[in-house]
C-alpha cells in the first residue's frame, strides 16, 4: 500500500527504528515481518577509502545495526499513542531488540530529482532537465534525465569531456564513447556533427537510457551496443577520430592496447575519470606509447586528459 492510498483509507505510517545486534539482523527482520510489517530495511554504514585508482566502498563492521520498519495504523497519532505502539514492538521483539523508537515518518513532499537545476558547461552550452523548457537563443542544450545512468553533467569529468569535445569534434568525425552511461557524450558528438558515433556500455540499462536521451534531444544515429569494449571493437583498427573513455585511470592504462588500436593516427584519446594521484602513471604510460598530453582539465581531484600521437 502506498502513502496516498493509506491516507485515503484513514491509515497512517509509523516508523520503528529497531536497534539490534548485527549478528542477529536476519532474525530480527524475520521477526518484524512475522508481525505483518511489509516494509523493512536496514541502515547500512558505508566506509569510503582511497584506492590507487580512486575510491572504494565497503560496509562498516559494527556491533549493532538499526532496522527501519514501517507499519500502517488507524486513527490519530499523538505522543501517547506512539509510545504505546513502541511498547508493543518492544514486547514483540523481546530480547532481539536492544532499543526501539517509534515516530511519524517525515512526509515526502517533493521528488529529489526535481531539485536538479541547469548545468552550464561553458557559455552557450547547457545541460537541462527535461521539464526545463528554457532555451535562450544560440544555446546548445543537452536535455538529460537526472535519474539517468552515469553522465548527468553534475560530475566534473562529464563537463570537462563536453568542453574538450566542443573544441575538437568536427562535422564528419567518427567518435567512440566507451562506458557511455546516459549517452550524453555520444549525443553531444552527434550535435557537433559527428557522422559516426558508437556508444558502448556493459550495463544493459544504458541502452534504454541512451535511446530515451536521443529522443529528448531530437538526435538520431548513435549506434548503441551493450557489450564488453574488447568484444565491441574486435577487429577494428584506426577507425575513430576521437575515442572517449570516462571510466578511470587504471582502466585507461589497462585498455591502452585497444584504445591506441582503434583511434586514427591523427586522432585523439579523451581519458577521464582519472584521480590526480594516478595521473602521472597514466601520462607516463601513454608517453611510452607515443602519446603526449594535448589538453588537460581538472575539477577537485578529478582529471581529464586529451592525448594524441606525437
Amino acid at each position: 500500500m502506498d502513502e496516498q492510498q493509506a491516507m485515503q483509507e484513514g491509515l497512517q505510517y509509523v516508523e520503528y527504528a529497531v536497534t539490534v545486534e548485527a549478528e542477529r539482523t536476519d532474525e530480527a527482520i524475520a521477526r518484524l515481518q512475522g508481525r505483518g510489517i511489509e516494509y523493512v530495511w536496514m541502515d547500512t554504514l558505508i566506509e569510503t577509502f582511497v584506492t590507487p585508482d580512486g575510491y572504494g566502498f565497503e560496509e562498516s563492521e559494527v556491533d549493532e545495526v538499526v532496522i527501519r520498519a514501517y507499519e500502517t495504523v488507524e486513527g490519530a497519532l499523538d505522543e501517547a499513542r506512539l509510545r504505546a505502539l513502541e511498547q508493543r514492538i518492544i514486547e514483540w521483539m523481546g530480547p532481539l531488540a536492544r532499543q526501539v523508537a517509534a515516530a511519524i515518518p517525515a512526509a515526502v513532499t517533493e521528488d529529489p530529482v526535481y531539485e536538479f537545476t541547469p548545468v552550464e558547461v561553458r557559455q552557450g552550452l547547457v545541460i537541462r532537465p527535461p521539464w526545463d523548457e528554457s532555451r535562450p537563443e544560440g544555446e546548445t542544450t543537452l536535455w538529460i534525465e537526472p535519474s539517468a545512468a552515469f553522465g548527468t553533467g553534475l560530475h566534473p569529468t562529464t563537463r570537462h569531456c563536453l568542453e574538450l569535445m566542443d573544441d575538437h569534434v568536427r562535422p564528419g568525425d567518427a567518435v567512440a564513447d566507451l562506458g557511455a552511461g546516459s549517452g550524453i557524450l555520444s549525443i553531444f558528438a552527434r550535435k557537433k556533427g559527428a557522422e559516426r558515433v558508437l556508444a558502448v556500455d556493459i550495463n544493459p540499462s544504458s541502452e534504454s537510457a541512451i535511446e530515451h536521451h536521443m529522443e529528448l534531444n531530437a538526435v538520431e544515429g548513435v549506434d548503441v551496443r551493450i557489450a564488453d569494449a574488447h568484444e565491441a571493437f574486435a577487429g577494428v583498427e584506426a577507425a575513430f577520430d576521437l575515442v572517449a573513455v570516462n571510466v578511470g585511470g587504471q582502466e585507461a592504462i589497462d585498455w591502452s592496447p585497444l584504445l591506441t588500436r582503434i583511434v586514427k593516427a591523427d586522432g585523439g584519446l579523451l581519458l577521464s575519470g582519472i584521480v590526480e594521484w594516478i595521473e602521472q602513471q597514466v601520462v607516463e604510460h601513454y608517453a611510452g606509447l607515443g602519446f603526449d598530453v594535448a589538453e588537460r582539465r581538472q575539477g577537485e581531484e578529478w582529471v581529464t586528459l586529451l592525448v594524441a600521437r606525437t
